[in-house]
């Protein structure tokens, strides 16, 4: 496993896929740099968070890593045959997800040495065998804080076509945390697979937290003791996209709650600030994890460059406060 840039003393260590997304919306297709490791990891880096990611990747991308490696993220990219990718299309009312191409899986070897470095894991696994089952156990037996993105669990892939459903790994991925974060339809996904009602849940999988997000309806915190706080989303004028606002959201919450000391209510009202400026293009630029565009058909292609560092400073200037 090689590192790139790393960075002394990091705090927080996100684990997961970094992907290639081509986003088609009607005759628009962009690719762009995704998962939680990119929108997660900047969002910490950037709120004060000293952050190291871990993920797997193609050699011919691992150029686009220093658009990472550049915001000052301790990179430990691990070799793969293959990049994990995601299509995103919608034509009007019509929305399909497809994965044509996945990493090997992040494995417990790869994330038993950075343990030793971190207070806190963030794990952000975006299909059920993103990051190893070992090492999910790992973290789970680390005695480090665990916060855990559950979206990567409630995805199956039926030949490449993602539909909602809930994978063998989840029962292990929550024993192991201790802070989640999931959209209201996987929360009710999962709530009817284990029959439990939302305190049920918690307490069966001892959750400290659990963060429901609802999109532009705002979203709600729920602690293993009964108390939740809901809030509103903050209003975007003129929204630029939605993509990694969720992410986005759940990295702001755990910076300003773990590394800030601001209580539940507080922590939230700060990450809806956040993702809101996300949502207005002016938090992470999607010009910043824009790629070069592909012809049609190219989907499998691979890549040898990333956006020049110059290039990234401008487009990203917008982007460094929340």
């Amino acid at each position: 496993m090689k590192t790139i840039h790393a960075k002394p003393n990091p705090e927080v260590l996100v684990v997961g896929s970094v992907t290639i997304d081509r986003i088609i919306e009607n005759r628009s297709i962009t690719e762009r740099l995704g998962g939680v490791v990119t929108y997660g990891g900047l969002t910490f880096q950037r709120l004060g968070v000293a952050t190291a990611v871990v993920t797997n990747v193609a050699d011919a991308h691992r150029p686009l890593l220093d658009i990472l490696s550049d915001e000052g993220l301790a990179v430990h990219a691990g070799k793969s045959p293959g990049t994990t990718r995601f299509v995103n299309e919608s034509r009007g009312d019509f929305r399909e997800q497809l994965m044509p191409e996945t990493a090997v899986p992040i494995s417990a070897d790869q994330v038993r040495p950075l343990l030793e470095q971190v207070r806190h894991v963030h794990a952000g696994p975006l299909h059920s065998d993103d990051i190893d089952a070992r090492a999910v156990a790992l973290m789970g037996e680390s005695r480090k804080l665990v916060s855990l993105d559950v979206q990567g669990y409630l995805r199956i892939n039926e030949n490449g076509r993602i539909v909602p459903g809930v994978s063998e790994g989840l029962a292990g991925a929550l024993g192991a945390a201790h802070i989640i974060k999931a959209d209201e339809g996987e929360f009710s996904l999962m709530l009817d697979h284990f029959r439990e009602s939302l305190p049920g849940f918690l307490r069966r999988f001892r959750i400290d937290e659990a963060v429901i997000t609802r999109g532009s309806r705002g979203a709600s915190v729920w602690t293993r003791t009964g108390d939740g706080v809901h809030f509103g989303a903050e209003a975007v004028r003129r929204p630029v996209s939605t993509v990694g606002a969720g992410d986005v959201f759940f990295a702001a919450y755990l910076a300003a709650h773990l590394y800030r000391g601001l209580d539940i209510d507080l922590a939230a009202g700060f990450a809806a600030r956040v993702a809101a400026r996300q949502v207005a293009g002016k938090h992470i630029a999607p010009a910043l994890l824009d790629l070069p565009a592909e012809p049609p058909g190219a989907g499998g292609r691979k890549r040898s460059a990333a956006p020049s560092s110059k290039r990234r400073q401008e487009v990203g200037k917008s982007g460094r406060s929340a």
